[in-house]
Parts: structure tokens; C-alpha cells; sequence
């Protein structure tokens, strides 16, 4: 199992998925960090919303964007209506989303990690042993932070040999399937 992560859930509709670091020239071009790391990504994207007090109104449909080239880890985006300085100014250190629907399918054998976060995390018996609560970016793979109902958490490598993601069925709500190597939820 590959997890995509691109970034954070908001709500059931809204992934935060970057951040707007200055403005780049005078046309209303954006310096974006995005959170996935991967500055391509946004040339998948339609729309951007803003997250936080708006400095600059969105239209109800968000921003349409128009470009997006890559710039070292960063990405410079134009959106719809920014079309000068001031109003890219006012976007400054605003976080970005975009809608979930908008994403483009998953590539097979891969899952988004929004997909993932907040599902029950059960054993082979079907015991519970703790909810999806994070994803860390580790040098050597990700790794899924559960967290248990005592406060704990446990720390699982993002691997297919330890987890399996099991669909919703009829009457029965989607979770993750552990089967890590002997004493690592003991840890």
C-alpha cells in the first residue's frame, strides 16, 4: 500500500494543501509551499480556496488557477482576480485548500491519506486498537501515527506487509487493518 499524502483534511470537503509565502513580481503571482512537497501536484489542481480570515475574497468558487510552474520546492501560481501586488499581498501566509472531489483518481494501489485519517485501526481478530490520528514524513518511509483510547500513540511504518486498507461494505464502515511484526504495538 502507497499512501499519497497531499495534504491536510479542513472538513469531509475542504484538503489544506499549501501555504502562501510572499508574493512573486507585480502581476499577482503567488510563492505557494505546498505540504505535499511536491510542487507538481498543482498542476493538477482546478481551484484554491483561502483558509483563515480573508484578506482578499474568494469567489464562491474559489479561485481559478491559471498556472502553476514549479520554483525550487515552491510553486508560483496565478489565480483568477489577483491580478496585481497588493492583492497578492494580502494572501500572504493564508493557507490553501481545495476541494477533495477535485483530486484526480488515485493511481492503482495507491491511497490519499485524507482517505485514511480519522478510520478505526483494528487487528487481525478485529480488536480495536486506536484511531489513524497522523502521517509522518520519515527519511526512510512515512509513518502512521494511531492513536489508542488511553491517549498513546503508536507508531507504525507505512508498508504493505503491516497494514491493509479494507474498503466500507454494506454494514460495515471502512478501517485499517494492522498486522505489524510481533511487539510493536507493545512499544
Amino acid at each position: 500500500m502507497k499512501i499519497r499524502f497531499v495534504g491536510y483534511p479542513r472538513d469531509d470537503e475542504l484538503l489544506e494543501v499549501g501555504r502562501v509565502v510572499k508574493p512573486q513580481g507585480i502581476k499577482g503571482e503567488l510563492k505557494i509551499v505546498p505540504y505535499s512537497g511536491r510542487p507538481a501536484d498543482f498542476r493538477e489542481y482546478r481551484h484554491l480556496w483561502p483558509l483563515g480570515p480573508l484578506g482578499a475574497e474568494a469567489p464562491a468558487g474559489g479561485w481559478g488557477l491559471l498556472a502553476a510552474r514549479e520554483s525550487g520546492g515552491a510553486v508560483i501560481a496565478r489565480l483568477a482576480g489577483i491580478t496585481d501586488r497588493d492583492a497578492a499581498e494580502a494572501l500572504r501566509g493564508r493557507p490553501l485548500a481545495i476541494r477533495s472531489r477535485e483530486l484526480p483518481p488515485a493511481p492503482a494501489g495507491e491511497l490519499y491519506w485524507h482517505w485514511l485519517s480519522g478510520l478505526p485501526a483494528r487487528d487481525e481478530q478485529g480488536r480495536q486498537i486506536g484511531t489513524v490520528a497522523d502521517l509522518l514524513a520519515t527519511p526512510a518511509r512515512p509513518t502512521m501515527v494511531i492513536a489508542d483510547a488511553a491517549g498513546r500513540e503508536i507508531l507504525v511504518p507505512v508498508h504493505a506487509e503491516f497494514m491493509q486498507y479494507q474498503p466500507a461494505v454494506a454494514g460495515r464502515a471502512a478501517f485499517l487493518l494492522l498486522t505489524p511484526p510481533p511487539g510493536l504495538l507493545e512499544l
